[in-house]
């Protein structure tokens, strides 16, 4: 990718003066466009006209618009203009602990490591970071959308701090608001749903929204456990509710009784949904439930049953969102979790017919994964409105994937180069609602020296606060599960 006017840091300037100028256009000319969109449809050479924060335009050629004296022309030969991912589902306030605990062997350990050890020791400034990182890499990695569940709000300004990282950072986001699940904390939540609602969330034309946020599994405690009080509780406060370890037999006889209340609906969203039964996830789909699978989490960790549940969701017709889940484990970036669902499905596809099976569901293409991080995210975090595709009338969240860089040249299928070459470093240029987050191959706006001093000096609070030994080799005793 290269641009018009040789001055990087002046182009940069004229991008994000652009945002705020009624008048401004943004032209990107001749990328490989996947618009997800079967009414827009791809094109091997496109462009796409942006003006403040929406797309007014995408066709094969857009040349009158390059002439206007007030259109800035980005040209994106060589590369390949996608929607932003949607990350649906990722725990950010973790994240100065990222790769803590990589061979965490179940879901004990690391809510032992992170809740019952860690979590108390965190200050309000230090959500901030946590999430400030987050979201960073997320933009670095063509992440434009984040679910944040957040379940540290151990006072009203950790839940303060989580909200300003991401406004100042300029993601678009969904902050889903939980209890803490262990440790000291001065019981604000759920009550403190109201002020926040109408401190940070009283308009819908705005990058981030809010949900009421549970967890679903036995290992919870009450006060954030999923049942149906809180899920009339949060429609009573108009909020959708999304619930985190959907898992086993307890929750699939809770979903069975939700369904017979009536309570199921196309406002909540299941995460994980693992080793449920048939008849919860006919529910589950009958019902519009939104479900949101972090592949890698699943299988690495070995959380409950270990295999994602993607063909489950496949075989009774529902496409769901992919989600990061847990950093102090895993990789950040949404190509990892592209690529690992890619394998997974398709293995237990090939796994049925070398066993002889017969009349197997179909194997993943890499549109079809591509969807699920894109249509399908936008759907489950609640904004497709806004985002997801690349269609005019809706906001600019955009990213350029290079298609003849080292490892992906050269460009001989457009998705399977997304799905199954690229990784971050192909990521060159992302667009937040119109606004420039990353240009030639950098993110805008911020200093990472600074952000590394604050970085390692949150990190090293947290683990002398909790006595944590740190070992760059090793790893504690007794974190990895038995």
């Amino acid at each position: 990718m290269s641009v018009t006017n040789t001055d990087h840091s002046l182009q940069i300037e004229r991008l994000r003066a652009a945002r705020s100028d009624p008048n401004s256009r943004i032209l990107i000319r001749g990328a490989t466009i996947l618009s997800m969109d079967p009414h827009v449809g791809d094109f091997a050479r496109g462009d796409v006209l942006i003006q403040g924060k929406k797309i007014i335009a995408v066709a094969s050629s857009l040349e009158d618009a390059a002439r206007n004296g007030n259109t800035i022309t980005i040209d994106a030969s060589g590369s390949i203009a996608v929607p932003g991912f949607q990350d649906t589902h990722r725990h950010c306030w973790q994240n100065q602990l990222r790769r803590l605990i990589p061979d965490c062997n179940d879901n004990g350990a690391y809510l032992d490591v992170t809740h019952h050890w860690l979590g108390h020791h965190y200050r309000p400034e230090d959500i901030y970071i946590g999430n400030l990182i987050s979201a960073l890499g997320a933009l670095e990695s063509g992440v434009t959308t984040i679910l944040d569940l957040f379940h540290n709000p151990r006072t009203p300004e950790h839940s303060d701090a989580a909200i300003a990282a991401f406004q100042d950072v300029g993601i678009r986001g969904v902050h889903a608001s939980c209890g803490p699940l262990s440790g000291d904390w001065d019981n604000n939540w759920p009550s403190d749903l109201d002020r926040i609602r109408s401190q940070y969330f009283n308009t819908d034309d705005q990058l981030l929204s809010l949900r009421f946020a549970t967890i679903g599994g036995d290992f919870a405690a009450e006060h954030v456990r999923l049942d149906a009080a809180k899920i009339r509780l949060a429609r009573q406060m108009g909020l959708p509710l999304i619930s985190d370890g959907v898992l086993g037999e307890a929750c699939s006889r809770r979903i069975n009784e939700f369904a017979a209340e009536g309570l199921l609906g196309p406002d909540l969203t299941f995460i994980h949904c693992l080793d449920l039964d048939e008849t919860a996830w006919k529910l589950i789909a009958d019902n519009g439930v939104n479900v949101s699978i972090p592949t890698t989490s699943d299988a690495i960790i070995g959380i409950s049953d270990t295999v994602p549940s993607i063909q489950k969701a496949l075989d009774v017709g529902i496409k769901p969102g992919l989600s990061v889940d847990v950093e102090v484990t895993l990789t950040p970036d949404m190509f990892t979790q592209m690529r690992t669902l890619h394998a997974i499905q398709r293995m237990m596809i090939f796994s049925r017919r070398y066993a002889g099976e017969t009349d197997l569901p179909e194997a993943l293409r890499v549109r079809d994964v591509l969807e699920l991080a894109t249509v399908s995210g936008a759907k489950t975090n609640g904004n497709f409105d806004k985002s997801g595709t690349l269609t005019p009338g809706k906001e600019a969240d955009l990213v350029l994937i290079g298609a003849e860089d080292f490892n992906t040249m050269p460009l001989n299928n457009a998705y399977g180069t997304v799905v199954s070459g690229a990784d971050t470093s192909n990521v060159h240029t992302v667009f937040v609602a119109g606004s420039v987050k990353k240009f030639g191959g950098k993110l805008v706006g911020w200093n990472i020296a600074d952000i590394r001093t604050k970085v390692h000096a949150s990190r090293d609070h947290i683990l002398t606060a909790g006595g944590f030994d740190l070992d760059i080799f090793e790893q504690q005793v007794g974190l990895l599960g038995n």
